[in-house]
C-alpha cells in the first residue's frame, strides 16, 4: 500500500500516542488530530503534523483527512475529553462523521481499536458503541482493520491497587487530570505495596484476558499499510484467562510480600455506577 501520510485520531491518549511514535520511528509521515491548540505528544519527533479537529465537527474532520491515506483511531469515550462529549456522541455520531469524511477523501485503510465480544456488552455503553463502529466500518468502502483488545493491564491493575505499574508515560490513562482518577488512586493506589491487598472485581476467581497498551500500539502500528491486514478483525490477547487470584500471586512474587484479593461483588459495582452516573458519567461508563 501507499507510504502516504497517516492520520491518528486519539493521538494524545494512552495507545494513540504510542502508535504515533512507533510510526514516526519507522519514518512514516504522521498527522495527529487534537482538539485544542498547543496540545502535543510528549517525546514525538519526525515528520509530524498537528491538525485541529473534533469528532462532533464534520468540517474540521474533512480538513483533517485531506491528503491522508490511512487513519488509525483509538479515540474512545471511557473518559471523554470535554464536558460536551458523551459515549453516544463519540461512538455514534462522532465516528459516523469521521468515517464519512474518510470515505469522501478516498482514505485507503482505517485501523480501529475495538473490544472483544462479551455477552453483556449491550449493558456497557462503551462496548456497545465499539460494536456499532465495527459495523459501520465493515459496511464502508474503506478497507478496515479492527483490533479487538481486551483489558489493559497497565490501566486496570493500577485501578485495582497496584499504582507502581502506572509507568512513566505522561499520556497514560491513569495519569489523566480528572478528580475521579485522583481520588480513587489516593485511596486505593498503594493497596498492594502497603497493605498486600488487590481489589478483585467480581471475586478472586474472576479476571480477564489482560494485555498491555504497548502491545496493542505495536499491533496497530504494524498493520498500517499491510496488505494482509485489510478487511480483517484481529483478536488481540488470549485466549488464556488470568484470574485476580493469579494476578495477586504474580504481584506477590514481584514485591516479595503476601498479596490477597479483596472481592468487589458485581452488585456493589452496580450500586457505585448508579451513584456516580449523575455527577461523573465517564466514571460510570464501564461497569466492572
Amino acid at each position: 500500500m501507499s507510504d502516504g501520510r497517516v492520520l491518528i485520531v486519539g493521538a494524545t491518549g494512552h495507545v494513540g500516542s504510542q502508535v504515533a511514535k512507533l510510526l514516526l520511528q519507522k519514518g512514516r509521515p504522521v498527522r495527529v488530530m487534537v482538539r485544542r491548540e498547543g496540545t502535543s505528544i510528549h517525546g514525538a519527533t519526525g515528520d509530524l503534523q498537528y491538525v485541529l479537529g473534533d469528532l462532533s465537527d464534520p468540517a474540521s474532520l474533512r480538513r483533517a483527512v485531506t491528503d491522508v491515506d490511512i487513519i488509525v483511531s483509538s479515540a474512545n469515550s471511557i473518559i471523554p475529553s470535554g464536558k460536551t462529549l458523551s459515549v453516544k456522541r463519540i461512538n455514534d455520531s462522532g465516528y459516523e462523521n469521521l468515517i464519512a469524511a474518510a470515505e469522501e477523501a478516498g482514505v485507503q485503510q482505517f485501523v480501529q481499536s475495538s473490544v472483544p465480544k462479551h455477552p453483556m456488552e449491550q449493558t456497557v455503553p462503551e462496548l456497545a458503541g465499539k460494536r456499532l463502529i465495527e459495523q459501520r466500518l465493515q459496511s464502508s468502502s474503506i478497507a478496515s482493520t479492527i483490533i479487538r483488545n481486551p483489558a489493559f493491564m497497565d490501566v486496570w491493575l493500577v485501578m485495582s491497587g497496584a499504582r507502581q505499574l502506572i509507568g512513566p508515560d505522561p499520556h497514560a490513562t491513569t495519569r489523566r487530570p480528572y478528580n475521579f482518577m485522583r481520588v480513587w488512586q489516593s485511596i486505593t493506589g498503594d493497596f498492594v505495596v502497603k497493605h498486600g491487598i488487590l481489589l478483585a472485581p467480581g471475586g478472586s476467581q474472576q479476571g480477564s484476558v489482560f494485555i498491555s497498551t504497548r502491545d496493542v500500539a505495536q499491533m496497530m502500528a504494524g498493520t498500517v499499510g499491510h496488505q494482509n491486514a485489510l478487511n480483517r478483525i484481529i483478536e488481540a490477547g488470549g485466549p488464556e484467562w488470568i484470574t485476580w487470584a493469579e494476578v495477586a500471586e504474580l504481584l506477590a512474587k514481584k514485591i516479595d510480600r503476601n498479596v490477597r484479593t479483596l472481592p468487589i461483588p458485581a452488585w456493589f459495582a452496580g450500586i457505585g455506577q448508579s451513584i456516580v452516573q449523575p455527577i461523573m458519567p465517564f466514571a460510570a461508563n464501564v461497569r466492572i
